[in-house]
């Protein structure tokens, strides 16, 4: 059978060519659609499989497919504003081409970004199951754009691991990996690669990795080349350095904010680019660039975070910046019409990082003599510690409270000047015992505690744990934020006591988890007494 479907392909384009120069453009067009409908839905996803030659017409083929007049059934699609109005063209007697059901999937998705609720029942619904199985037996004409563009939204409409429907639009996105172009492979790697993670898809990440590594050259939008630093240069070591030689080839085409994303991303993931950040620092200097607070404000964090020395021309640009205070307080919005005295996330992250600007600049370079926040701005908004109680956390609570045996012997959730929460923290002194913890003063805190001072020799210990997101994907390297943290905190005198996720996770009984953080605690001793 397939012999014979080979054989008829073949006649059928000798044929074509034979007479493609006696007919005139429009029958050229006619023609063309003719042969798709029976190429496209049997050799496309077999095209790798065929002989040389064949496989190339039929390639040749797809790629000179014109697409099909626009319907009115196209209109209907770009114009719905309710998922109902969608899911109605599949019983209203029109046309559909192979495109219009995954169209129509994508125009779901955009309706019901927002509407998590929604989506469950959307899952639910007949006519969304048939239009599922509409496009999926349509799957292999499905054009290159659409394709990618509908992997996104079965993500994002919530659809199982396990459906089928997203299995084949997966597999055939893996067979037309190397057929697809880049920017096609960039918006995959842009909208889609935390999906890929959560659903368990790792065959296909890791193919659009090496294919993204291995193309790297053919980069050559800006923009482009700042979204996949941001969004993949984390999961892939070797992808990013290909990036980083590309963010050295296009750094003169960036303006501020591209440079203020390269520089976000880079501290983020704690790479120490030395180059690159020359680059950018003299690029940064020399152009009379309109440098706002807010972009000056993440130069300032970005280049913080790495702890970079001023050899590296790290403080360059802020400090060439007229006018700028990096730890000067910027006038608070107060919070929504809706939620008076509630600060937005914009606000909240605003002075998360003068927070953290501030320590790096009081903990780190005794050198600065520019302002720092005054007291009354250090104090922890409430965001700091309303935040959900993960396992990981509740366990490690539970546990360091009955290893402790008193509630004075340790403080819990302690939120220091510095813009960073300690899970807990505990005062051993020189024979490592536990001291009551509030009769002593505190200077890592913004209120004040306390009234006597420490007893020569005391140790203050600071209990950190570290969560999966915590970390560079598939490393145990922890993310830049996260490093600044460690940095800030030995700067402030701790002694740390870090509970990794993967190490915890092996820990069954409530003796070992116990004897577990007994060991990090001597060790954590162990090693400042030997410096």
């Amino acid at each position: 059978m397939a012999a014979r479907l080979v054989k008829r392909c073949t006649c059928f384009l000798r044929e074509a060519t034979r007479l493609a120069p006696a007919v005139s453009p429009v029958g050229q067009l006619r023609l063309a659609r003719r042969a798709q409908k029976p190429l496209t839905s049997s050799a496309t996803s077999s095209s790798s499989r065929l002989p040389g030659p064949l496989s190339e017409l039929v390639e040749k083929e797809q790629v000179f497919t014109p697409y099909p007049e626009r319907q009115e059934v196209d209109q209907l699609i770009e114009k719905a504003t309710r998922p109902e109005e969608l899911l109605e063209l599949l019983g209203g007697g029109h046309c559909l081409h192979e495109n219009h059901a995954a169209l129509t999937l994508i125009q779901l998705s955009r309706l019901l970004s927002e509407k998590p609720k929604d989506k469950a029942l959307l899952i639910q619904d007949a006519r969304f199951r048939q239009l599922l199985h509409l496009v999926n037996s349509q799957i292999t004409a499905v054009w290159h754009g659409t394709l990618v563009k509908l992997l996104r939204s079965l993500y994002a409409l919530g659809l199982p691991p396990t459906s089928k429907e997203l299995r084949s639009v997966e597999q055939e996105v893996r067979w037309r990996m190397r057929r697809l172009k880049y920017k096609h492979l960039a918006f995959l790697a842009e909208s889609s690669a935390n999906y890929m993670q959560e659903q368990d898809s790792q065959e296909l990440l890791a193919e659009l990795l090496v294919q993204l590594e291995r193309r790297w050259a053919e980069i050559d939008d800006s923009r482009m080349l700042v979204a996949m630093m941001m969004k993949t240069g984390h999961l892939s070591e070797s992808l990013m350095t290909r990036l980083e030689d590309k963010c050295l080839e296009l750094v003169e085409h960036f303006g501020p904010e591209e440079l203020r994303k390269v520089l976000v991303t880079l501290a983020a993931q704690n790479r120490r680019s030395v180059p690159l950040l020359r680059a950018i620092s003299y690029h940064l200097v020399q152009k009379p660039f309109p440098l706002t607070k807010g972009i000056l404000l993440d130069l300032a964090y970005a280049y913080a975070r790495p702890g970079q020395s001023p050899e590296h021309h790290s403080a360059t640009p802020v400090q060439h910046a007229p006018g700028f205070r990096p730890c000067e307080l910027p006038p608070r919005t107060g919070g929504s019409v809706l939620q008076p005295g509630v600060e937005s996330p914009k606000d909240q992250s605003t002075f998360q990082k003068l927070l953290h600007i501030n320590a790096t600049a009081q903990l780190e370079h005794p050198e600065y003599t520019g302002p720092l926040l005054p007291a009354s701005a250090l104090v922890p908004r409430p965001s700091a510690l309303d935040r959900k109680v993960t396992p990981l956390q509740k366990e490690l609570q539970e546990t360091l409270k009955g290893l402790l045996g008193s509630a004075d012997k340790g403080s819990f959730m302690v939120a220091t000047q510095y813009g960073w929460v300690l899970d807990a923290e505990v005062l051993l002194d020189t024979d490592s015992q536990l001291l009551p913890l509030r009769a002593f003063v505190a200077p890592h805190l913004a209120l004040p505690s306390g009234s006597q001072p420490l007893p020569p020799g005391a140790k203050r210990l600071a209990f950190l744990r570290w969560e999966f997101p915590n970390f560079n994907s598939r490393s145990k390297d922890l993310l830049g934020r996260f490093v600044l943290a460690r940095r800030h905190l030995l700067a402030a005198g701790f002694l740390l006591v870090d509970v990794p996720y993967y190490e915890w996770l092996e820990l069954k009984s409530e003796w070992q988890k116990s004897a577990y953080l007994k060991d990090k605690m001597r060790k954590a001793v162990a090693e400042e007494l030997a410096k």
